[in-house]
This record gives C-alpha cells, structure tokens and sequence, in this order.
C-alpha cells in the first residue's frame, strides 16, 4: 500500500484446498513469502502458479489491483455480479451454468426452426 504498508490480500483471494496445500508445501522448503498467482475465469477459481523467492517485496497494490482490473475487464457486467455472489467455500459453477444454457438456446432455436418449416412445408401444399 501507500508508504510501504502491506496489504492482505488473502481475504480477496481463495485457493482450492489441493492448491493451497501446494503453495504451503514450497513455501516450506524453500522459505520464499511470496508467492504468484493466477486465475482461471472458465471455473471462477484462483490457482497457485509458483514461488518467487526472487522477490523480497511483494508487488504494489497499485500492481496488484491493476492486474485485477485487467481479469475483470475481460468479464461481462452478469458474470461479475454473478461470480461476487457466489457464498464463500461455495464452488463458482458459473462456466457450467453459461454451457448449460448456451446447449438450452441452441435447443430451442432449432425447434423454432423445425416448426417454422413445418408451418412453411404446410402452406405450401
């Protein structure tokens, strides 16, 4: 943050179990702090990509909320608003639920166009 304080970002950020305890494990053997990041917007959910025993600071929120305006640019108004609500430990199905019913308006598209040539084929005869 402003004048060198740190911010926890930990609230904001939520690894899987499998993926936490993959971030905890390296940093216990190599000692690093900080550790990289990244976001998969197809599941909703954060994964854990590396330490950086490169770095002895953490990036600055400036970095830090700029790369997470960056994620949420390339988001739909629905599918933010959608992905705040989601209950913490809840799963973030919203990938799933879009298919779902992207697989339902196809569905009922090509059943208007059945009954749109059926009434066509009908007048015709």
């Amino acid at each position: 943050g402003d004048e060198g304080s740190l911010v926890d970002m930990t609230r904001h950020i939520h690894l899987p179990n499998s993926e936490r305890r993959r971030l905890e494990a390296d940093r216990h053997g190599n000692g690093s702090k900080i550790a990289e990041v990244g976001f998969d917007p197809t599941v909703g959910e954060w994964y854990y990509l590396t330490m950086r025993p490169d770095k002895i600071a953490p990036n600055h929120i400036s970095t830090v909320l700029g790369t997470l305006l960056e994620l949420a640019e390339s988001l739909t108004t629905e599918e933010l608003r959608y992905r705040m609500s989601v209950p913490a430990g809840a799963r973030d199905t919203f990938g799933k639920e879009v298919r779902t019913m992207q697989k339902q308006l196809l569905d009922h598209q090509r059943k208007q166009l059945k009954r749109q040539r059926e009434a066509h084929g009908n007048r015709s005869r």
